[in-house]
């Protein structure tokens, strides 16, 4: 089965160094996606303008499977 990771940028708002707080802002992510979508994922935070931007057409999803 494939796993899909959602990589979140945090607003510096709401960016913490606790841990916990982290993991909770996660978990919450990662309960409404299941329950909105029905999907499960691993939600990664990441700090802000951490993901990489691109001048012309958007590229939103990473295909990192392995090609058989």
């Amino acid at each position: 089965m494939d796993d899909i990771e959602i990589m979140v940028e945090v607003d510096e708002e709401i960016f913490s160094d606790e841990l916990k707080v982290m993991n909770a802002l996660a978990d919450k992510i990662s309960s409404r996606m299941r329950s909105i979508l029905g999907i499960s994922a691993k939600i990664t935070l990441v700090e802000p303008s951490t993901i990489e931007r691109s001048a012309g057409k958007a590229k939103r999803v990473i295909d990192k499977r392995i090609s058989k």
